[in-house]
């Protein structure tokens, strides 16, 4: 319910019509939540200045090159869900070793 709110209430910020008290009335129970999500909401929509049609399509050009001249230089995003894995399997070999290495000391001392 709380997305839903929020998301009617970003629609109408785009259009010019909505305020929070709009909306804080939706959900009473969650003012506490509620109030501040859509406060910033508003101020973030206050400091988005609106880009003309030849911004836009200047935009549009800059962002298509760099596409392309990334994609020939063989740029690979950033990939989360592998960079995750990367780290858990390094945590997973410095753990792995740190026993190896407890184990070898515990048997000399034993000896």
């Amino acid at each position: 319910m709380l997305k839903e709110i929020l998301a009617a209430h970003a629609d109408q910020l785009l259009k010019g019509k909505a305020t929070g008290e709009d909306y804080l009335d939706l959900l009473p129970e969650s003012d506490e939540e509620l109030g501040p999500l859509l406060d910033v909401a508003e101020r973030v929509q206050s400091t988005i200045k609106p880009i003309s049609p030849a911004n836009k399509e200047e935009l549009k050009r800059e962002l298509l090159t760099t596409a392309h001249i990334r994609k020939v230089e063989g740029y690979v995003p950033p990939n989360p869900a592998r960079d995750l894995f990367y780290v858990l399997v390094t945590l997973a070999f410095i753990a792995s070793l740190g026993v190896v290495l407890a184990a070898l000391r515990q048997r000399e001392h034993t000896l």
